[in-house]
């Protein structure tokens, strides 16, 4: 089994809610399981870029939101672990999706948390799923820790989407059951050794001020687990070294103070693959 984390792609329309809805509509509360409609009105929502797909429309929070195409197809399907909320829309009809399907599958053993000051948890650093606990039929789901921002899909939830041309996901995210202690053990063996040999296989390093001077000059400069170049346009890309040994380009909205205190060395410029 693939489990994956439910996120709408940049090429999925954006939605913003409209302002006249009260902060007290139960679109603005948390969303942590918990049944919804028998408190639910459509709430009016506009439309604030139409991109390319308006399949699974993006929302700031965070909620997923379905077409009536995609909920013809899921609700009758997986009614069980959603509801459809029907939303207010000038041009499409729409459903914020609340996902009740909620269980317990973390395997604490292998993940790695964050907690507070006072003990309790804050995120997590590393996640790990036991596969066992989540039933072979699931399509989707949440898991208590993180019921509030994070919904869960499962490989059966991506084969249904592809199987009827449905757009605008993004299944990059994924948890394997076949990713197993041992394969992470090797994994993490494998990645330390990839750092080991970018350290020993380093030239002539320099500040974080010379290496923008280099890479205003076409070059690429490196650091550890992190990359930086610039692009045609001269855009500034930056990637860090997954796990998996492939770099995740991404372009900052600010440059992480961090990067800036790195010392810094050239290398070839890499193809940036998003």
């Amino acid at each position: 089994m693939r489990v994956y984390s439910l996120r709408s792609g940049e090429d999925s329309m954006d939605l913003m809610l409209d302002k006249t809805v009260s902060a007290e509509h139960p679109i603005e509360s948390k969303f942590t399981g918990d049944s919804k409609i028998t408190v639910w009105t459509p709430p009016i929502l506009y439309t604030n870029n139409k991109r390319k797909y308006n399949d699974f429309p993006r929302y700031l929070t965070g909620h997923p939101i379905i077409s009536e195409k995609v909920k013809n197809i899921l609700f009758p399907i997986i009614a069980e672990e959603i509801e459809c909320l029907p939303l207010a829309h000038p041009e499409l009809k729409l459903f914020m999706l609340n996902i009740t399907n909620v269980i317990d599958c973390v395997d604490y053993s292998r993940s790695v948390i964050k907690l507070t000051g006072k003990g309790n948890f804050a995120r997590f650093i590393k996640q790990v799923f036991d596969f066992s606990k989540i039933p072979e039929k699931t399509y989707m789901f949440k898991i208590k820790e993180t019921a509030i921002i994070q919904v869960f899909v499962t490989d059966k939830f991506k084969e249904l989407v592809e199987l009827h041309g449905l757009k605008g996901l993004d299944f990059s995210e994924v948890y394997d059951s076949a990713f197993t202690a041992d394969k992470e053990e090797e994994q993490e063996r494998n990645y330390q050794a990839a750092l080991d040999s970018i350290e020993r296989s380093k030239g002539i390093e320099f500040s974080y001020d010379e290496a923008r001077i280099l890479m205003e000059q076409g070059k690429a400069v490196a650091s550890g687990k992190w990359r930086m170049q610039l692009d045609e346009n001269g855009e500034l890309w930056i990637a860090d070294l997954t796990p998996a040994l492939l770099y995740d380009w991404g372009q900052p909205i600010y440059i992480p103070p961090v990067l800036m205190l790195l010392q810094w060395h050239e290398v070839e410029k890499s193809e940036i693959n998003l």
